[in-house]
């Protein structure tokens, strides 16, 4: 008979230490192991990715029909060259703001899937609904952070960049570690300021990496965007750590199953035994 055993385990650094400015943050280790991260889990997370996009589209169409009547209106301006008035301007940004606060909970199911890969655990394209019992909190969020660094964008571009920078853990840390969302964004932006000249490192070459993509009509962002979901799982793993549940099966001797690459980890229920891959950041 086998014996189930639940344990937690936390990897990386903590809320605390990322406060004092004492986690440990190489931009080029974590750009090195998010490559590798993104090569490992291209193909089950590039679906995950596209549902984000098709679902940030459709908010967007949805947005400018309510606003326009129309979307095409809106397309119109840059494809045949018709007058950019303000109120197609207006029409835009609101719909892009609410297509970004409303897809909250689906961000946050690809930044989880990004944590698992951060621990070494997989992930699945269906992981991406796992942020809806966060609904509320992430979009919340999402809402709070994107309102603040739209005043910023208004006051100095600079200042919306370094705010996108310095908020870019609020909505994870609301759902991995329950905090609240002001709580989040306090933390998220302090941890940053502590970490500035690396953090500032990575994200100039994720953003120069955006550049080139659109270079090429787009294709780029096929690799681009799954990396910095990466990028950011692996910051959030060495400033805040990650806490996970994993379910250890203590297996007869007799039992030939192979053990797996991914999560396994001595867990102190014997030798023959082994975490179970239904542990990972969604059970914290």
């Amino acid at each position: 008979m086998n014996d189930n055993l639940k344990k937690s385990f936390h990897i990386g650094g903590s809320v605390e230490k990322a406060l004092k400015g004492e986690a440990d943050l190489q931009a080029v280790s974590v750009l090195q192991e998010a490559w590798k991260i993104t090569a490992r889990h291209f193909l089950t997370f590039l679906p995950a990715i596209i549902g984000l996009f098709l679902a940030q589209v459709a908010l967007l169409m949805l947005g400018l029909k309510i606003q326009l009547g129309n979307p095409a209106v809106f397309f119109d301006t840059f494809t045949n060259g018709q007058e950019l008035t303000a109120e197609i301007v207006q029409a835009g940004y609101i719909s892009n703001f609410w297509s970004d606060v409303l897809s909250a909970p689906l961000y946050v199911g690809v930044s989880l899937m990004a944590l698992n890969h951060a621990v070494g655990l997989p992930s699945k394209p269906s992981h991406l609904v796992k942020g809806f019992p966060f609904a509320i909190v992430s979009i919340i969020t999402m809402l709070l952070t994107s309102s603040i660094q739209g005043i910023g964008n208004t006051l100095f571009p600079i200042i919306g960049m370094f705010l996108s920078m310095a908020f870019g853990m609020a909505i994870i840390l609301v759902c991995e570690k329950r905090t609240s969302p002001l709580k989040a964004i306090q933390y998220s932006l302090m941890a940053t300021v502590r970490k500035l000249m690396p953090m500032t490192a990575i994200y100039l070459v994720v953003l120069i990496m955006f550049m080139v993509s659109f270079a090429t009509a787009g294709l780029g962002l096929l690799w681009t965007i799954p990396f910095f979901f990466n990028v950011k799982g692996i910051i959030y793993r060495n400033l805040f750590g990650i806490t996970l549940q994993v379910t250890s099966v203590a297996k007869s001797s007799d039992d030939q199953n192979p053990p797996s690459d991914n999560g396994d980890a001595d867990n102190g229920s014997g030798e023959n035994s082994k975490p179970s891959q239904r542990g990972d950041v969604f059970d914290a």
